[in-house]
C-alpha cells in the first residue's frame, strides 16, 4: 500500500502562495459555479456492501462468494444511521451525485437468489431492510427516494436485473407482452417516485434487443429516466475469467479480446444506451483496464454524433478529463485487514479527489462519446500486477501475473498532448469540452506489486484563453500553448483547488511568454491540494482561469 507521504514541501508552497497574494487579487473569487452537477455521476452501494460492512463481508467477497450474502448488507441502518455509509460521505460530494442502491434493496433478508435470479427485480422496497418504507409499492419507493434526498443526495438510482421479476420462475420464460407489461409498470412507479436512474446488469436477458426495447420504452413513457447498460465483463481485458469468453490471449488489450468481439459488443450496447458502464475491474489494474475500455469505445464512436455517455466507474480523473460519468464505489469505511492488499491505492483515504472530479463536472459535464474527435496514441503503455491471495475478488488470478495495456495518450476535441519524461511516462489525457473548457490529467503506473507516479513535462494546445482549464494529477511541469493569443498583458491567472471555495492569483508563480504559460509541478501540487482534508491522500485537482 502507498504510505502517508511527507507534505512539508506542499505546506510551505501553500504558505508562499497565500502570503504573496495582493490585496486586490480577488481573494473572494470562487471559480466553481453554485449549481448542481448535471452529469449522471453516482455513488453506488456495491463497494460498501462488499468492503465496508464487516470482516465477514470482506472474506466472503475475496472468496468469490455468491451475491445473496452481499445483498443482505444494503439496508436502512447501514445507509442512513448516524454511523451509516451516507453519513460518512461529505455533503459537498453527495449534492452532485445520485445514490445508486445496488443488488439487494428489493429482496427480503436471507433470500437466496444466486441460482434463482428470477427473485430479483420485484421493485418492492422490502420492509425488513427499510422499515420506514411502508404502504404500496409506489408509496415505499416515494419514501425511499425522500430518505435519499433528505440525506443530501442529488437523486436516487436503482439497480435492476436484466430481466423482469419472476422471469424463468419454475423454468417458465415470460412472453414479450409480460416483459413489456412489467417494464411499463416499473417505469410508471419510478416516474411517480421521482427516481431518475436505472443501473441494469446481472440477469437472464443480456441481449441487445432486450436492452434496446427497455430503453425505447423508457424514452416513450419516462424520457427523464437515465438507463445504464453494460456488458457483464471479466475484470481484466483479454484475460482469463470463469464466466467470460474462453477465447482470450493474455495480451492485456481490450481491442484484442475474443478477436475483437468483446469491444464490438460494447459498441453495440453503447449505441442503444443513455449510459454505458465500462464494468468490473481489479483494484490493482483499474487504471489501464478502464482507460483502454474508454479509449477504444471513444475511438470507435469518434465524430459519429452518438450521445451515449461512458461511465468509467471509480476512476474519477479519467471521468473528469475525458468527459465520462463517474460511478464511485469506494468508501471511507472500507475495512482494512492486515496482510490483505485489496486496496493498494488506499482509496478509503481518497475522497477529496471525488469532490474535485464532480465539481469539475459542474463546469464541464460529461458529454456524448460521439460528439468530439477522439484520438488515441499509437504507443501503448503496459502495467502489471502479480496477484496474491487476498488481493481481491478475482481469486482465480492468485499466483499469476497479469498485464493490462492502454494508450499512452488520449485526447478528445484537441490534439494529443506532448509528453517528456525521464522514465516510463504516466498516462496523459486531455480534452476540450463542447463548451470550450479544457482538461488535462496524468495517471499513475503499476508494475510488479508497486504503484508509482512518474513526473512528466506536458504541453497542450488551447484555443480560447477565456475558458477555464482543469488540471488533475501530478506533473513536473505543464505548458499551456495558447494558439490564438498574441500576449497576456494585463491578464491575471487565478487558480483554485476544486475541493475548495476560493481562488488565488498565481500569475507571479508561473512563467509567461508571448503565447504560452508554464506551470511548475510543485505549484500544481500545492494549489491542487490546498483544501485537502486532513489525512486525505488524493491527487491534486484544480481549476485555473484568467480573470
Amino acid at each position: 500500500m502507498w504510505q502517508l507521504r511527507n507534505y512539508l514541501l506542499v505546506i510551505v508552497l501553500v504558505a508562499i502562495v497565500s502570503c504573496r497574494q495582493s490585496s486586490d487579487s480577488g481573494e473572494n473569487l470562487n471559480l466553481i459555479p453554485d449549481k448542481t452537477n448535471p452529469s449522471p455521476d453516482y455513488w453506488c452501494t456495491w463497494g460498501a456492501q462488499n468492503y465496508a460492512s464487516d470482516t465477514l463481508s470482506v472474506y466472503h467477497t475475496l472468496s468469490l462468494g455468491g451475491h445473496s450474502v452481499t445483498a443482505g448488507y444494503v439496508n436502512e441502518k447501514n445507509l442512513f444511521s448516524q454511523a451509516g455509509w451516507s453519513t460518512a460521505l461529505p455533503d459537498e460530494l453527495k449534492e452532485d451525485l445520485f445514490m445508486v442502491l445496488d443488488v439487494g434493496w428489493d429482496v427480503p433478508v436471507g433470500t437466496q437468489f444466486d441460482d434463482e435470479r428470477w427473485r430479483l427485480g420485484s421493485l418492492r422496497v422490502v420492509e425488513d431492510k427499510f422499515p420506514s418504507c411502508k404502504g404500496t409499492k409506489a408509496e415505499r419507493l416515494i419514501t425511499l427516494n425522500k430518505m435519499v434526498l433528505e440525506n443530501g443526495w442529488k437523486g436516487t438510482g436503482l439497480w435492476l436485473p436484466s430481466h423482469p421479476y419472476r422471469d424463468r420462475m419454475n423454468g417458465k420464460v415470460m412472453s414479450d407482452k409480460e416483459v413489456e407489461d412489467y417494464y411499463r409498470e416499473a417505469l410508471e412507479l419510478c416516474r411517480a417516485a421521482g427516481i431518475n436512474y436505472w443501473k441494469i446488469d446481472y440477469g437472464y436477458r443480456g441481449d441487445i434487443q432486450f436492452r434496446e426495447d427497455v430503453t425505447r420504452l423508457a424514452r416513450e413513457l419516462f424520457p427523464g429516466l437515465l438507463i445504464e447498460h453494460g456488458r457483464g465483463s471479466g475484470p481484466l481485458n483479454d484475460e482469463e475469467c470463469p464466466w467470460d469468453t474462453k477465447n482470450y490471449f493474455r495480451t492485456g488489450s481490450f481491442r484484442a479480446w475474443d478477436d475483437g468481439k468483446v469491444m464490438e459488443r460494447f459498441v453495440e450496447i453503447a449505441k442503444i444506451s443513455a449510459v454505458l458502464r465500462t464494468y468490473d475491474i481489479t483494484q490493482q489494474l483499474s487504471i489501464p483496464t478502464t482507460l483502454d475500455r474508454v479509449a477504444q469505445v471513444l475511438s470507435e464512436l469518434s465524430e459519429t454524433g452518438e450521445e451515449v455517455i461512458i461511465n468509467c466507474e471509480d476512476e474519477p480523473y479519467i471521468g473528469a478529463v475525458l468527459g465520462c460519468a463517474i460511478g464511485i464505489m469506494r468508501h471511507p469505511h472500507m475495512i482494512e485487514v492486515e496482510g490483505l492488499d485489496y486496496d493498494p491505492f488506499d482509496f478509503k483515504y481518497r475522497v477529496d479527489e471525488l469532490v474535485r472530479a464532480v465539481k469539475w463536472h459542474r463546469i464541464a459535464p460529461a458529454f456524448g462519446a460521439g460528439l468530439s474527435q477522439n484520438i488515441l496514441d499509437s504507443v501503448v503503455l503496459f502495467d502489471s500486477w502479480s496477484f496474491n491471495e487476498g488481493d481481491g475478488w478475482a481469486n482465480w488470478m492468485n499466483g499469476k501475473n497479469a498485464i493490462q495495456g492502454a494508450p499512452a495518450k488520449v485526447s478528445r476535441g484537441m490534439p494529443l498532448p506532448i509528453v517528456t519524461c525521464d522514465e516510463d511516462p504516466p498516462f496523459v489525457l486531455c480534452s476540450t469540452h463542447p463548451n470550450g473548457a479544457v482538461a488535462v490529467g496524468t495517471l499513475p503506473r503499476v508494475s510488479g506489486r508497486n504503484v508509482h507516479y512518474p513526473l512528466a513535462d506536458v504541453t497542450i494546445e488551447i484555443h480560447d484563453e477565456k475558458k477555464p482549464v482543469g488540471i488533475f494529477g501530478r506533473f513536473r511541469s505543464l505548458t499551456l500553448l495558447f494558439v490564438n493569443v498574441e500576449s497576456f498583458n494585463e491578464l491575471k491567472l487565478f487558480a483554485q483547488d476544486l475541493a475548495g471555495d476560493r481562488a488565488e492569483d498565481i500569475t507571479h508563480l508561473v512563467r509567461m511568454d508571448k503565447q504560452s504559460i508554464v506551470i511548475p509541478g510543485d505549484i500544481i501540487q500545492a494549489v491542487g491540494r490546498k483544501a485537502a482534508t486532513e489525512g486525505d491522500l488524493s491527487e491534486p485537482g484544480l481549476i485555473i482561469k484568467f480573470h
